[in-house]
């Protein structure tokens, strides 16, 4: 029961992170603008006084940001890839990790795909070599507290021995 549970909790994490991409990119370009130069105001408020944010140095930031936003949720998303396929498949953890890549990598194209067909969208191949990064670094990130995992666990039988 309890690994039933893991599994739908992992898989669910991975829909949750699609359907959270899906929903960004179905913002119409007018609106994706407005929610990215407010998100990138309120990060730039943290530093500096309000007074300094001007909407030039928004704009100035908006890309990058964007950018940043492309590789952080691809991130997130290569992690809970790599997640649940360890959770379900019993396979070593780099054979998972390029399936997780592949995986990954095809949803980056068919959010490009998708982002066709909003108002005010285009597919950028720049963008899904981000999100390609993105969920590569995810993968690394996991493969890494996996492969922890492993030595803290070697290192204490070590010791009962």
């Amino acid at each position: 029961m309890k690994r039933i549970i893991i599994l739908c909790v992992s898989w669910a994490l991975v829909l949750a992170s699609m359907g959270l991409i899906f929903a960004f990119s179905s913002e119409n370009s007018d609106k994706s603008s407005k929610t990215s130069s407010q998100v990138v105001e309120e990060i730039l408020k943290i530093p500096l006084p309000d007074e300094q944010v001007t909407p030039q140095l928004v704009k100035k930031f908006d890309l990058p940001m964007r950018k940043i936003a492309h590789f952080s949720v691809f991130a997130m998303l290569g992690f809970f890839v790599i997640n649940a396929f360890y959770m379900t498949i019993n396979k070593k953890p780099l054979i998972l990790a390029g399936i997780s890549l592949v995986c990954s990598i095809l949803y980056a194209i068919s959010d490009e795909i998708h982002q066709k067909f909003v108002d005010g969208r285009v597919m950028s191949f720049v963008d899904v070599l981000i999100d390609s990064i993105g969920s590569a670094c995810g993968i690394l990130f996991y493969l890494f507290i996996i492969f922890m995992i492993f030595k803290i666990k070697n290192k204490k039988q070590k010791k009962r021995c």
